[in-house]
């Protein structure tokens, strides 16, 4: 191939043709585009989890209580995963938001699929 002159995309971090490797990193900038810049994190975080308390008509303390009460259950999965897929916030971050373990929610995640 050099000899010839053909020149292929590579990444030292990536092992593969350059098809894969182009690949890899137009999928890489995707999921980047649908993260959050830092500065608003809180703020869209919190507008988001209030918003859809309200919709749902149960308060925020009672999402971040331990309440097993199966309309906050699913309120809870669903602001997770909304967080999570939609927004592109950390599982820590959720966790510490929606005030249940880093577990918890990467099972809720897992189900949610």
């Amino acid at each position: 191939m050099r000899r010839s002159g053909d020149r292929q995309l590579s990444d030292e971090r990536i092992l593969g043709s350059g098809e894969f490797v182009e690949r890899i990193i137009k999928e890489a900038e995707a999921r980047i585009k649908y993260q959050l810049p830092e500065k608003q994190h809180h703020r869209i975080i919190d507008e988001y989890i209030v918003k859809l308390c309200k919709n749902a008509g149960i308060s925020v303390e009672e999402l971040r209580s331990a309440s097993r009460r199966n309309e906050v259950s699913a309120l809870r999965a669903d602001i997770v995963i909304g967080l999570v897929k939609d927004h592109g916030v950390a599982l820590a971050e959720v966790a510490r938001r929606v005030d249940v373990s880093t577990s918890a929610v990467s099972k809720i995640m897992k189900r949610g699929k």
